[in-house]
């Protein structure tokens, strides 16, 4: 558990919350740890569709993260919300205005590999190009500029965090429209970072390498298909590459959004922070 109280009193508000083994959930329990009450959203999933571990545990998406956060003694608010549809992000986030009154910390996290690892630009279907950016941009911004003036107009500051990539940073070969708009979201970061400065409202990008998660794995699989590579030697060149020599857990990720987002951060906006075992030194 981190600072129990260096959150209270604030409403948080975590998209793309719904996977037991992803960022978001991780995530959704520090900030609640550090005293924050908890909004989750997700896009709506067949149950069918859930991964094998999901289906055996019975985890029904957001509304058990929802639990999960109020046996921590937080109020917890689940949601279902497209982030691509205007009406949804606004209904979302008028369910926060009548749940909570306040809005203080957005982590905009929803997103979607779609074939990084395995698909060059040259050969992106369009309809896969066009739903990435639709979700990873079009998402970040809809939530962003809802979610932001309900922030802006409660007067109290506040803490935008975007989840980038380590393919935000750097080009990396086959990644597709992934790359391109994980590197749309760092810029966004910069921009909405000067744009919102003097209303006390800072704005900060957590850019992960490779987690232990459920994305990662589809990722390290489609690379290991496309290679046409051993089971498993995927992931032992990845964590060669990393300096560390692993992946990351998610709770390292979710200590750096809960920084970001404390009043011990009060003088940080608008920077990218890597969290990636070193495998990116700028």
């Amino acid at each position: 558990m981190g600072n129990a109280t260096g959150l209270n009193g604030k409403v948080a508000l975590i998209t793309g919350a719904a996977r037991y083994r992803g960022i978001g959930r991780a995530i959704a329990l520090r900030l609640a740890d550090d005293g924050a009450d908890i909004v989750v959203c997700g896009r709506p999933r067949a149950p069918s569709s859930f991964p094998p571990h999901e289906q055996a545990m019975g985890w029904q998406g957001v509304p058990s993260l929802a639990e999960e956060i109020r046996a921590k003694g937080r109020r917890a608010l689940a949601l279902d919300c497209d982030v691509t549809k205007k009406e949804q992000v606004v209904a979302m986030i008028d369910a926060v205005r009548a749940a909570f009154g306040r809005l203080d910390i957005i982590v905009n996290n929803a997103g979607v590999p779609s074939s990084a690892g395995s698909s060059p630009i040259l050969d992106t279907e369009e309809d896969v190009w066009y739903e990435t950016i639709d979700v990873n941009i079009n998402g970040v911004f809809l939530v962003t500029k809802y979610g932001g003036r309900f922030m802006r107009d409660c007067g109290n500051g506040g803490a935008i965090v975007m989840i980038a990539s380590l393919a935000g940073r750097v080009g990396l070969q086959d990644y597709g429209a992934y790359c391109a708009s994980k590197f749309g979201v760092v810029g966004m970061t910069q921009q909405l970072a000067l744009e919102l400065a003097k209303t006390g409202i800072r704005v900060n990008c957590v850019s992960p390498g490779s987690h232990d998660t459920d994305m990662m794995d589809g990722t390290i699989a489609r690379a290991t298909q496309k290679y046409d590579l051993p089971e498993g030697s995927f992931k032992e060149q990845l964590e060669n590459f990393i300096p560390m020599g692993r992946q990351g857990k998610v709770s390292e990720l979710a200590a750096v959004v809960s920084f970001v987002c404390s009043a011990d951060a009060s003088y940080v906006t608008g920077q990218t922070i890597n969290v990636d075992g070193g495998a990116r030194l700028d």
